[in-house]
């Protein structure tokens, strides 16, 4: 049995696997457990991601992310690390059609307010490398579709001679991930249908409860 702990880029498996599906109230535990199999002792699942910015069209969105951050926090404590999003002023081809939120015309460009995740990625990297150079971790396994997290991987097998799984949530194949890793697998599709939280779970010692968002039913 090895002694394994999952890392889970949040933006990769939410724009790879779950925007526009009914399953983004994820067991992350479970969900990490089922892919890594029985052969595994995971000793942490942590997950990375940034605060969400409101939205004009939903406002909703950060009372969502405060409670499935309280969620998966709960019983089968999930690790969280934050980064944040920042804003910049970018020039970027005109859409042919009308956009919402944003001004546009045909041809041309477009001045925009662009969001970009900050220290995520970095974030989780270090992680890797710190937790690799512990004598107890024998395998690190790391949800991503994102080829800046080569070097990382490169360095928990090569420095320290520890196997590394990569977990794509995006349906296109990546070869240079394939290449650094000791095992590569597409995430199916249908799994996290198969790894969702209860609808309610208790909070405190007072029996409150957190939902699942209407939202995301």
């Amino acid at each position: 049995m090895k002694n394994t702990i999952v890392y889970i880029d949040g933006y990769n498996l939410y724009y790879g696997l779950l925007k526009g599906t009914s399953y983004k109230w994820l067991d992350l535990a479970r969900f990490a457990k089922e892919l890594v199999g029985e052969d595994h002792n995971v000793l942490a699942v942590k997950y990375f991601t940034s605060w969400v910015k409101p939205h004009p069209y939903d406002h909703a969105a950060v009372e969502r992310q405060n409670l499935y951050l309280q969620a998966i926090g709960g019983a089968e404590a999930v690790e969280t690390t934050l980064g944040f999003y920042s804003k910049r002023k970018k020039l970027l081809p005109a859409v042919e059609e009308s956009c919402k939120s944003c001004s546009s015309a045909e041809g041309g460009f477009v001045r925009a307010v662009v969001l970009e995740e900050k220290r995520t990625d970095v974030n989780m990297a270090v992680a890797m490398v710190v937790d690799a150079a512990r004598p107890e971790v024998d395998c690190v396994a790391v949800i991503t579709g994102d080829s800046d997290q080569i070097g990382a991987i490169e360095a928990v097998r090569y420095t320290y001679g520890k196997k590394a799984l990569v977990f794509n949530p995006h349906v296109a194949f990546s070869e240079s991930l394939k290449k650094v890793s000791s095992y590569y697998k597409q995430i199916p599709r249908d799994l996290p249908a198969r790894c969702q939280l209860p609808e309610e779970l208790p909070v405190g010692t007072r029996g409150n409860v957190i939902r699942r968002p209407e939202a995301w039913k």
